[in-house]
């Protein structure tokens, strides 16, 4: 309870911070324009030079694809590595872990509330100017498709906070956590089809990005294609299995991170 407690006000605290001051909700916004409005006209200029289809594959499906993405981005959840990073250099993480809540739960908290307000404002608006430009693909209007997507967005959300806390608790190791961050971060970028859509993938490519847990932690890009009406099930599987093994890591790195601090007096 004191768990829930926590989250509900930690959210609501931020969101309502985030409306007096939108900031983030502009940087997000500008972000957005700059890197998926760009690519999205390039993908669009691409299709029409091929005639609408490439691989068997149309626009509307490409577009939300990508826009799947950008959208999970604005969560800004890959944060989480440098606030737990400044969290142990500043010497914070001390104070933070003899409060009765877990520093963890914390973090988490903490990340999703700072880019709900962005998030839920970008996919919204961003949503219903995508639908009114390329339209809704047929994958779209199945009846399986919002039940997955729910159950897989939330994977994704989780997949990824155990990646980027796996990469922040580093540094109680690692002075730096940079160089690890932008190599992890480089391969969900590449592997999430940010830039080159999933439908595109060669059959290698597509097999790591399905097959690792960089790509698992996007496979909300997944859900709006053709292929997605049946790879739903042993993809929901290949996540969750991620998620177990990560989590199980994030724990193991965590306790032992809470004994150095123990041992070297803090």
């Amino acid at each position: 309870m004191s768990e829930l407690r926590l989250a509900k006000k930690t959210i609501s605290v931020l969101v309502k911070d985030q409306l007096h001051y939108p900031n983030r909700l502009v940087l997000d916004t500008f972000i957005m324009i700059a890197r998926y409005g760009v690519l999205i006209i390039l993908y669009w200029y691409v299709f029409r030079l091929r005639g609408g289809s490439i691989d068997n594959t149309t626009f509307a499906p490409v577009a939300w694809s990508m826009f799947m993405y950008f959208a999970l981005m604005t969560l800004r959840l890959r944060d989480v590595s440098r606030l737990i990073m400044e969290d142990v250099r500043s010497g914070k993480v001390e104070t933070l872990f003899s409060k009765p809540i877990s520093y963890l739960n914390y973090r988490i908290w903490w990340q999703v509330g700072t880019g709900s307000y962005s998030f839920l404002v970008m996919t919204g608006l961003g949503a219903i100017v995508l639908a009114l430009a390329v339209g809704i693909p047929s994958t779209m209007t199945a009846a399986a498709f919002i039940p997955t997507l729910l159950i897989t967005f939330i994977g994704c959300c989780l997949l990824s906070l155990a990646i980027y806390l796996t990469v922040g608790l580093l540094a109680f190791w690692i002075e730096d956590i940079n160089p690890v961050f932008w190599i992890i971060d480089k391969a969900v970028m590449i592997l999430g089809g940010s830039y080159l859509p999933i439908a595109f993938f060669p059959p290698l490519m597509y097999k790591i990005a399905i097959y690792s847990p960089f790509g698992a932690s996007q496979f909300v890009t997944h859900t709006v294609l053709e292929s997605w009406r049946v790879d739903w099930p042993s993809m929901i599987g290949i996540q969750l299995a991620w998620i177990i093994v990560l989590g199980a890591a994030v724990w193991v790195i965590f306790t032992q991170a809470r004994k150095k601090i123990s041992v070297n007096g803090g």
